[in-house]
């Protein structure tokens, strides 16, 4: 009796139940075209229980009444809404931020949400966070699997190096393709960051197999603004920064300079007694005051970097348009101050965008841009130079005693660097470039787009040096004034130069859509041209008589002329089929054939056929993870493989043989200018083949996290190589399509916002890591550069030397020690015996490491609350060694003048210092400078790259003023770092000396007004 009351009463309880759930049925629409949306997600807020829409974007599910239901979909923001009524209209409003964004691809745009490539994305307030003056510096951090780094702080050539998914080629260029506005460019440094609409980096074969020869070291898609549709908006954007080395090593003093020059000079003669500066003379230094006549110690860093570095940009822009024509107009002015005298650059940069719609069917568009740099430097040397003897020469040397009166700086060669810094004359590059290009798109059909372009580009860059002679003078004990002396370097010159370079481009291409409720199938196909005409010329002469008139037919002596061109061309038709199945099951296709005149005609080796494909699966949209909507917003798995090209060799015509002119021959008894071949000639040579599979994950999560992950393996073969050959033969080598390397890697981007109360965040973080080695060198045991070697199994261009172990401590150690190939004292680096034989010489050497950074990593935050806004943004690197000799790391060490010494160079080996920082002291670093693991230095740094906080007028107050909005900000770059690099060297800069221009750390001030 008690088990049927039970089981009744159960039968009761699930019935109310069922009895309280009811069908509920409704329709899921797109809010801004009212079209349904297909495969979104309805699901019961708390539950598992949930449902798809049909094609016609309708769904039922049982659910009881009053229930909260979510709805989700692809682009849109999701939404939650109460189950009151049957049937239900839900509306979805286009989530702009997430995957309905459009993406620029290979000659077209593409959803995000159907992307199946690997595909990086920055937009124009990405870009203008950081305040610098060329466009290449901004990618640095931001794009995972892309590697920045910057070399020089020199004004007008503080350009970034961009590497995508590490390095592709030994002898070939390993720099990416770089378009702007469908047009390749040389430098993406000639792009104003005010005028980019949007930056893309295509990094997997899927997305640039499209570009065929030029596609295996990635590629850089720039895209410029274009005029809006909603009347007249001008704006302008300024900013005034303070430029100051972030690194520059410290010297010793004159008496310290005097002091362990002598001690130098006992160590390599063994005698204690033995000095370079009498001790009279050292106490003159330690008891005297300097008076620049018998006592010097400059400071030649400081007397030096003089310069304002100050660096100023404006920026005006015009927006203007209408639903038939609208225009976007730029003009920038920079000025860049550098450290040193003499050195600055200044840029113009004018750009006009035009479009015009004839009618429905058919619009115009249409590009103007100028841009013309302008870099000055001393004539009589390089910056780098300059700087390296500043840091490199003895403070005893006289400087400077008047104006104009310059010292022999204690160099027998009387070359002083203030000297060429002030009074050497001016070095002046100027850099115009012109480009013009209209296109047409005619859309003759509904969903097919027909388009034409054609686009030339010119640059004419021009140099002149016109190298002074300056006034040296000596110091005059007894008038204790200074004596003219000679003038430096002796005689005057003038040089120019002048390059005439135009690309013209040609492009056509169609592209059909086709979409209903299941399938979307875009279909583009097209036909590109380039060609390149460039011609040079350059003339110099020698002893002007009047130094103020600097013209080429005024000198008077040693007069010369140079010239020279070459042509080169590319041509190829290319496809891209995109299919997609319910926004479910996605498939690309790209495939490229192409030639290319660097290669030869004769033997078929011009023309080849690059493809891709790759696939994607969309599973958030999948019936049965409805459940997860709550959790998961989008998720997709896609992978790609394909074939890329490099055919970016030094040389236009590899294939063939060419003659060098200035070949003397003798013939009857009278010498005769000739010709003769230099170089061997390979007329089989064609580009390297890449080939790259890669694999991805996109995750959108609700609650603002948005996760991308990818794995690549990137094997490149047919490496053009030149493979040695005897020297008797009487010519280099030519290329050979040889050998093979590889890049594996990783990348992950983990981007979250949200809010809390007025407080708005956005934090993104960045890590990609990858390896390269050599994995075929046939008939080659390795590549040798001296310090650095590539080989099978090591990564490319490798530091090859001994393995340091630590000093010589006493005599007694040297003598139980291996044999080395030098006569060790103690204080000397030790080297260890790899292969045990009792001795060490060459076959002890052994890899080392190699500068290209394994991880980089970095942060960037992003938060605003009321009218402040504040960016943080933190960029590192891992796993990096970078090699240090020369001047500056070695103490006593100039191979072209006479050398000091760094503070650093004070921890010196000693009998009671024996771990010390550096060897025992000697007059020239001798055998201590040998390669080797002691002079590789952890060069992974964590660098806070960028603080930008801003605060906005208030709306009202903007009103008041006429003015739409306004925007003031103070900023700074590169204001920290975390490194164990040596002090004073930054470790940014590869295999470093003190040859270099710092890098910059700036403070800036500036404005955005937008009226």
């Amino acid at each position: 009796m008690k088990k049927q009351l039970l089981t009744f009463l159960m039968f009761v309880f699930v019935g109310s139940l069922w009895a309280q759930n009811t069908k509920i049925t409704g329709k899921v629409i797109d809010e801004q075209t009212t079209e349904p949306v297909m495969g979104a997600s309805v699901s019961v807020k708390g539950t598992s229980n949930g449902s798809i829409t049909d094609a016609n974007g309708e769904f039922s599910l049982n659910a009881p009444k009053g229930a909260t239901l979510v709805v989700s979909s692809i682009g849109y923001v999701a939404t939650q809404t109460v189950a009151e009524t049957s049937p239900m209209s839900i509306l979805l409003k286009i989530d702009s931020r997430l995957m309905s964004e459009v993406v620029v691809v290979g000659y077209g745009t593409q959803k995000k949400a159907n992307l199946t490539g690997s595909v990086s994305q920055l937009k124009t307030d990405e870009l203008t966070r950081r305040q610098v003056a060329t466009a290449s510096n901004l990618l640095q951090g931001v794009a995972p699997g892309v590697s920045v780094w910057q070399s020089s702080g020199k004004p007008g050539a503080d350009g970034a190096n961009i590497r995508i998914r590490g390095l592709g080629s030994i002898f070939s260029g390993t720099g990416p393709l770089i378009m702007v506005d469908g047009v390749v460019v040389n430098n993406m440094d000639t792009v104003d960051p005010n005028a980019i609409e949007t930056l893309t980096v295509l990094k997997d074969a899927a997305s640039t197999s499209i570009y065929g020869t030029r596609g295996a070291n990635g590629v850089i898609l720039i895209t410029t603004r274009r005029g809006g549709k909603k009347g007249v908006k001008v704006g302008y954007n300024g900013f005034v920064t303070q430029q100051v080395a972030t690194n520059i090593p410290n010297k010793v003093s004159a008496l310290d300079h005097m002091q362990l020059s002598n001690v130098a000079q006992q160590n390599a003669t063994g005698n204690p007694a033995a000095f370079v500066f009498p001790q009279a003379l050292i106490e003159r230094y330690r008891t005297s005051p300097v008076d620049n006549i018998e006592v010097f110690d400059n400071d030649w860093v400081k007397l030096l970097l003089t310069n304002s570095g100050v660096m100023q940009n404006h920026n005006v822009t015009l927006d203007a348009g209408s639903e038939k024509a609208s225009m976007f107009a730029s003009v920038s002015f920079l000025n860049q101050q550098g450290l040193v005298p003499n050195n600055s650059f200044q840029r113009v940069d004018v750009r006009i965008n035009s479009d015009v719609k004839i009618n429905d069917k058919i619009r115009l568009n249409s590009t103007l841009f100028f841009n013309q740099g302008k870099r000055i430097e001393p004539a009589g040397s390089t910056p780098e130079f300059i700087i390296r003897q500043a840091i490199g020469i003895p403070a005893t040397g006289p400087a400077k005693f008047e104006e104009g009166q310059y010292g022999d700086a204690g160099q027998s060669n009387r070359r002083n660097p203030l000297g060429q810094a002030e009074a050497s004359g001016i070095f002046t590059a100027t850099t115009p470039n012109y480009l013009a290009k209209v296109g047409l798109i005619y859309n003759p059909i509904k969903n097919l787009e027909l388009e034409a372009s054609y686009a030339i580009d010119q640059a004419t860059p021009n140099t002149k040096r016109f190298q002074k002679n300056y006034d040296v003078f000596v110091p005059n004990v007894g008038t204790r004034t200074a004596d003219f002396s000679s003038r430096y370097p002796g005689t005057n010159s003038l040089s120019e130069s002048y390059s005439f370079t135009t690309r013209s481009t040609f492009l056509a291409q169609a592209t059909y859509s086709l979409k209903n409720t299941n399938h979307d199938l875009k279909l583009m196909t097209g036909f590109q041209s380039e060609e390149l005409k460039s011609r040079n010329l350059g003339a110099s002469r020698t002893d002007f008589i009047n130094e103020n008139l600097p013209f080429l037919n005024l000198g008077g002596a040693n007069r010369d002329n140079s010239g020279g061109a070459f042509e080169s061309a590319i041509a190829g038709g290319f496809g891209r089929i995109n299919y997609a199945f319910q926004d479910r099951y996605l498939l690309e296709v790209n495939g490229r054939y192409e030639g290319s005149s660097r290669f030869s005609q004769a033997l078929d080796k011009q023309w080849g056929f690059f493809p891709s494909a790759s696939a994607g699966w969309v599973f958030s949209n999948e019936k049965f993870l409805s459940g997860a909507s709550s959790i998961l917003q989008f998720g997709k798995l896609r992978a790609s493989y394909g074939t890329l090209g490099n055919q970016a060799l030094p040389e236009n015509y590899p294939f063939a043989a060419n003659y060098t002119s200035g070949t003397d021959y003798f013939f009857n008894g009278i010498i005769t200018q000739g010709f003769s071949l230099t170089e061997a000639a390979n007329q089989g040579v064609s580009w390297e083949r890449t080939t790259q599979f890669n694999v991805g994950l996109d995750l959108t999560l609700l609650r603002g996290l948005n996760i991308t992950a990818d794995y690549y393996v990137k094997k490149t073969n047919d490496l053009l190589l030149r493979k040695p050959i005897p020297t008797y033969v009487g010519l280099s080598p030519a290329f050979l399509n040889l050998g093979a390397m590889e890049n594996r890697g990783w990348e992950l981007s983990v981007n979250y916002r949200n809010k809390i109360g007025k407080l708005k965040y956005d934090v993104t973080a960045v890590l990609a890591d990858v390896q390269n080695k050599i994995t075929d060198l046939p008939g080659v045991p390795n590549l040798d550069e001296g310090l650095l070697r590539s080989a099978n199994g090591y990564a490319l261009r490798s530091y090859f030397g001994y393995k340091a172990m630590g000093y010589f401590q006493t005599k007694e150690e040297i003598a139980a020690a291996p044999t080395h190939f030098f006569t060790p004292q103690p204080g000397d680096i030790r080297y260890e015996d790899i292969d045990n034989d009792g001795k060490i010489n060459a076959s002890d050497r052994t890899f080392l490491g190699n500068n290209f950074p394994r991880y980089e990593y970095s942060f960037n935050t992003n938060l605003s609350y009321g009218l402040f806004d504040l960016n943080l943004f933190f960029q590192g690197v891992a796993k990096k060694e970078n090699y240090i000799s020369g001047t500056g790391a070695w103490p006593f060490h100039a191979a072209d003048f006479i050398p000091s010494l760094l503070e650093m160079h004070k921890d010196y080996w000693t009998p009671t210092n024996p771990d010390a920082n550096f060897p025992r002291l000697l007059p020239s670093i001798g055998v201590n400078g040998t390669n080797s693991s002691f002079w590789i230095k952890d060069a992974s740094y964590l660098r806070l790259k960028n603080v930008n906080l801003g605060v906005r007028l208030p709306e009202a107050a903007a009103k008041k003023m006429g003015i739409g909005s306004a925007r003031l900000y103070v900023s700074g770059q590169n204001l920290w770092t975390v490194t164990k690099f040596w002090k004073g060297f930054d470790p940014e800069i590869n295999n470093n000396n003190a040859e270099f221009y710092p890098l910059m750390k700036t403070y800036t001030i500036g404005l955005n007004i937008q009226f």
